[in-house]
């Protein structure tokens, strides 16, 4: 692969194969390795979030996180792969009780390079705990601009529909 659009075939190529998760991992796998290869093709830009494509099957942004973040709890309703390939980030997993507050179960960090997953369920808030603004690439597996998700209020752990505007409003200092 040499440019963006070369990234981006292959990406809706494994998306489109018999097992997407396995083969969406796999090319990140082969591509988080080389940070220098992303500086190169992706486009370059002040914004956290880049979005790179959408379709029903296939979004794909590249994030990149501020040390000292919270962002609040949120779903995604599909399954998620990222590659990390610059810095690090901390996924705080979280379970809905029966009275519908949110309860944190999980811890998972992330250190570039590699790749993780999350699955169709998952409530998650991110931070970046490191010194250096961390950079991944995230695919969505379905339409994730059209699909209704969730977004919680940190302080009233109050639910409502996903929110692009409050979820950056909502981020907090980090307290670690």
């Amino acid at each position: 692969m040499e440019s963006l659009d070369d990234f981006i075939n292959a990406s809706v190529a494994a998306a489109h194969s018999a097992k997407p998760l396995k083969a969406l991992t796999e090319l990140l796998k082969k591509t988080v390795s080389k940070p220098d290869w992303f500086a190169e093709i992706l486009p370059v830009t002040d914004d956290d979030e880049i979005l790179l494509h959408a379709s029903n099957e296939l979004t794909i942004y590249s994030i990149k996180l501020t040390p000292g973040l919270q962002f609040p709890p949120h779903s995604h309703e599909m399954p998620v792969v990222i590659g990390f390939y610059e810095g690090c980030e901390t996924n705080l997993i979280y379970k809905k009780q029966s009275n519908g507050e949110l309860l944190q179960t999980e811890r998972i960090d992330f250190e570039a390079p590699c790749v993780g997953q999350l699955d169709t369920d998952v409530i998650h808030s991110i931070t970046n705990y490191g010194q250096a603004t961390s950079r991944a690439i995230h695919y969505y597996l379905g339409d994730l601009i059209n699909q209704p998700r969730s977004l919680w209020n940190p302080e009233s752990n109050e639910s409502m529909l996903f929110d692009n505007s409050k979820y950056f409003e909502y981020a907090k200092p980090n307290l670690e």
